[in-house]
C-alpha cells in the first residue's frame, strides 16, 4: 500500500464474483466485484503498525483469449480500471506496553481508483464449466492516506473459482 521502503505488505485475501462478456472468440470484457482485505505491516522505532484496510472493489477488463472457442484450455491476459470503496479494517499499533486499535476508515480516503493487469487460464471441466485462474497485479493512482504522506495501494492477488457459460 505505501511508496515507502520501510513498509511490507501483509498476505490476505479477496472473494467475490466475476462476470465476462464475450461474442468475439478471442476477446471479452469483464467486472469483477470483490471484497477484498489489503494492508501493510511496518516497523518504526520500537513499534510495529500494522493496517488492515477492507475495500468492496470492482475490477473492468478487456480480456484476450489464445487459442480457439472450442479448446479446452484457454490462458489469457487482462487489464483495465479498477475502483475500490472503503468499508471498514482496523489499524493496530504494538509497543512493548501494548497496544492500541484504530478504525481505519478514519485515516484513509473512502475511495480508491487503479489500474489492473493479470493473466491466467480457463480449463474446461464440462460442457458451459470453466475452471478459472488468474493472477493480477493492482496499482493504486490515488493517495489513500488522509493528512499524511503520499501512499497508493498496490496488491497481486491470484484468483480461482468456476465459471459457468449460458
Amino acid at each position: 500500500m505505501s511508496d515507502r521502503d520501510d513498509v511490507s505488505g501483509r498476505p490476505s485475501f479477496n472473494l467475490g464474483v466475476t462476470y465476462t462478456y464475450s461474442i468475439l472468440q478471442n476477446s471479452g470484457l469483464g467486472v469483477d466485484l470483490r471484497y477484498s482485505e489489503e494492508g501493510t505491516r511496518q516497523e518504526i522505532g520500537g513499534f510495529e503498525l500494522t493496517t488492515k484496510l477492507n475495500y468492496v472493489r470492482l475490477p473492468i477488463k478487456f480480456i484476450y483469449f489464445f487459442g480457439e472457442m472450442e479448446d479446452d484450455f484457454r490462458p489469457k491476459l487482462f487489464a483495465g480500471p479498477t475502483l475500490g470503496v472503503l468499508v471498514g479494517g482496523k489499524s493496530e499499533i504494538r509497543t512493548e506496553f501494548g497496544s492500541t486499535e484504530v478504525d481505519s476508515k478514519d485515516y484513509f480516503e473512502s475511495f480508491d481508483a487503479g489500474v489492473n493487469v493479470g493473466a491466467g487460464f480457463n480449463y474446461r471441466l464440462a460442457e458451459s464449466t470453466w475452471l478459472n485462474f488468474g493472477v493480477a497485479y493492482t496499482h493504486g493512482l490515488l493517495n489513500v492516506v488522509k493528512n499524511g504522506p503520499d501512499s497508493s495501494n498496490r496488491n497481486v492477488n491470484v484468483n480461482l473459482g468456476i465459471a459457468w457459460g449460458f
